[in-house]
């Protein structure tokens, strides 16, 4: 068996035709918009061993640009998501695929959400850590989370740039230093609303070894319990979680990570096409070499417990 790949990015041609209608050429303020090929990603596979990738779009996802529409949103929403089912079927035990949602339309989101899980076949849906900076624990997002919690469904979290990253990027590339703090963000708002504990079946998998989180998670419940909310609790939720290895395939993260959660609850990922093909590589090389405190068989066992569908590889 081979790895499972559960942050693994798919840049058709509607999404990116969408990116360059918005003169979006540097998407987070990185040098390009990569490649991205069905052919090219399958053969990626093959050379890195991974049995199964999981497609969802990245950051920033299906509503972008000054003059974007809620209509603009839903409709490329539903291509992207038709493009995902169309490419999992047509390379079955290859690839599944995280739904993307039309937010902040909370109506058609839901809509959204029903159609690419039932009527797609998807395997679960992306959020991303913030939409127009709202917050993932927001109560505007509550209808939606309880939908989640109801289908007990996989959702996978991808950062994007806060509201305020011209003030604190630096000029650089958000993925870089942006992205893992508003991971942190993301999941600590989902916390200390309660929004994790009023949900509990939602199974989160969180990128980047938790961003920040494994490091602050013992300063977060600290203030937790400052503002009325029970420390202990906070750890065990945060805990709880599933959290993946894009970018992070290396001792320093995957050690402090494993302060957090215990091995059960660590993924493979490769973020490619946004991580070049020898980064990639690298970083498969690291998971599969002796330094790895998580065994690689032990983190494709993790994924095809939480996604069936990687249970039965082509």
């Amino acid at each position: 068996m081979g790895l499972v790949d559960v942050h693994a990015h798919f840049l058709p041609p509607v999404y990116r035709e969408a990116l360059a209608a918005a003169g979006i050429d540097r998407p987070d303020g990185m040098p390009r918009v990569p490649d991205w090929s069905v052919e090219r990603h399958v053969a990626l596979l093959d050379r890195l061993g991974i049995d199964t990738a999981f497609l969802s779009v990245s950051s920033p996802g299906v509503r972008f640009g000054s003059g974007a529409t809620a209509s603009d949103a839903i409709a490329l929403a539903r291509a992207v998501n038709d493009v995902a089912a169309a490419t999992v079927t047509a390379h079955p035990g290859r690839f599944g695929a995280f739904a993307s949602l039309p937010l902040p339309d909370l109506d058609a989101a839901l809509a959204e959400t029903e159609r690419a899980l039932d009527g797609r076949g998807l395997d679960g849906v992306t959020l991303l850590t913030n939409v127009d900076g709202v917050y993932l624990g927001d109560p505007s997002l509550e209808p939606l989370l309880a939908e989640l919690d109801r289908r007990a469904a996989v959702v996978f979290v991808h950062p994007t740039s806060p509201a305020c990253t011209d003030a604190t990027s630096l000029g650089y590339p958000r993925p870089m230093i942006e992205f893992p703090f508003d991971s942190t963000r993301a999941v600590t708002n989902l916390a200390l609303s309660g929004a994790l504990g009023r949900h509990p079946a939602i199974r989160w998998i969180v990128p980047h070894a938790g961003g920040t989180l494994p490091f602050l998670a013992a300063r977060i419940a600290g203030v937790a319990a400052l503002i009325g909310v029970d420390p202990a609790t906070v750890r065990s939720q945060l805990a709880g979680l599933f959290y993946d290895l894009a970018g992070s395939a290396n001792e320093v993260s995957v050690a402090t990570l494993l302060t957090l959660v215990d091995a059960g609850r660590v993924l493979y990922g490769s973020d490619w096409p946004f991580t070049p093909d020898a980064a990639a590589a690298h970083g498969t090389d690291w998971i599969r070499g002796a330094t790895n405190p998580v065994p690689a068989d032990a983190l494709a066992a993790t994924a095809r417990a939480l996604l069936p569908r990687a249970a039965t590889p082509g």
